[in-house]
């Protein structure tokens, strides 16, 4: 099983780029951490400097990877520039790298450009003496990338991001250029690999405590309208109980979400659609066409008007197990 290393830089006292109230440090720990637990859904083994908001010394970060033989390493960061903002991601290799850091540099890239973010390019970027700038390249022995996800100071960059749907993301591109060969452990009967993610993904995001079984149970599915009311009252204020029935006050509660939204409220809908059946959509945070053929099948299986939007009354029909 691959070993990835999936740091956040920055921590602690070293807040990184600042904009406004918004700091790189907070950003890049919430990313790494929402990476992390995918990856470990996923059947990867994970290295972390840090998974909590303190110091990290880049020295002692790259003896961590090398004493623990990584696979890959992956560094979280935040872009920011003087004057009109820039936009985008960019992704940075070592010098040393024979392939697979670069494959990882542009696999991130092109999953973050899907989700509309400008791709910069990944390239290496040297000091006077010809090494690596950046000590967390310049120390490691494996197939490295430090990526620049987004500009802090960007408004239209930050308002894009959503740490699932970034997550998600990078942890494609991990499973692309280093996939898992074989599972660590054999999952239980019936169990099946993107259940586990979702419910793994339950516990990072909402603090629950499902067994990652791949079965997609009551619990699991009670879950997931917890986690649909969590939403609700976070973004939207509703006050809901969330208390994982979806019953007429949750009905009342819920909006529209149509193609194109991004987000939790999309990850949510994927996932049940996943249960019920519809193994085309992978949930990962984004209402893409794949997800709409399959509301649009759901819809007319179920006797609605088949619109493609994930409504009341399709969520009614949706989460009413």
């Amino acid at each position: 099983m691959p070993k990835i290393a999936v740091f956040a830089g920055h921590g602690g006292a070293d807040y990184g780029a600042v904009s406004g109230s918004l700091r790189e440090k907070d950003f890049n720990l919430a990313i790494s951490n929402a990476v992390s637990s995918l990856l470990r859904g996923m059947g990867y083994e994970v290295i972390n400097n840090r998974t909590t908001d303190t110091d990290r010394n880049i020295s002692r970060d790259a003896a961590l990877a090398n004493n623990q033989n990584a696979d890959a390493l992956v560094e979280i960061h935040m872009n920011s520039n003087e004057g009109t903002p820039g936009t985008g991601s960019e992704a940075f290799y070592s010098v040393k790298d024979t392939g697979q850091g670069r494959a990882l540099a542009e696999a991130i890239l092109a999953n973050l450009e899907g989700l509309g973010f400008v791709n910069r390019g990944a390239r290496v970027h040297l000091n006077a003496s010809g090494q690596d700038t950046f000590g967390i390249l310049r120390l490691t022995d494996m197939p490295a990338v430090l990526l620049e996800t987004a500009f802090i100071n960007n408004p239209q960059d930050i308002q894009r991001l959503n740490i699932q749907a970034v997550a998600q993301a990078i942890a494609n591109a991990v499973a692309r250029v280093f996939p898992v060969t074989a599972p660590p452990v054999t999952p239980p009967q019936g169990g099946n690999a993107v259940i586990r993610s979702i419910q793994s993904t339950l516990n990072s995001r909402y603090g629950f405590n499902l067994a990652a079984d791949g079965a997609a149970g009551p619990l699991t599915r009670a879950a997931l309208v917890r986690g649909l009311q969590t939403e609700l009252n976070r973004q939207f204020g509703r006050n809901l109980a969330t208390d994982g029935v979806f019953g007429p006050l949750t009905r009342a509660a819920t909006v529209n979400v149509r193609p194109g939204a991004r987000g939790n409220m999309t990850y949510i809908i994927q996932a049940a659609l996943f249960i019920r059946g519809f193994t085309d959509v992978i949930p990962d945070g984004v209402f893409g066409p794949v997800t709409e053929r399959a509301v649009r099948q759901f819809q007319g299986a179920s006797g609605l008007t088949a619109d493609g939007i994930a409504g009341p009354n399709t969520q009614n029909a949706l989460f009413r197990w």
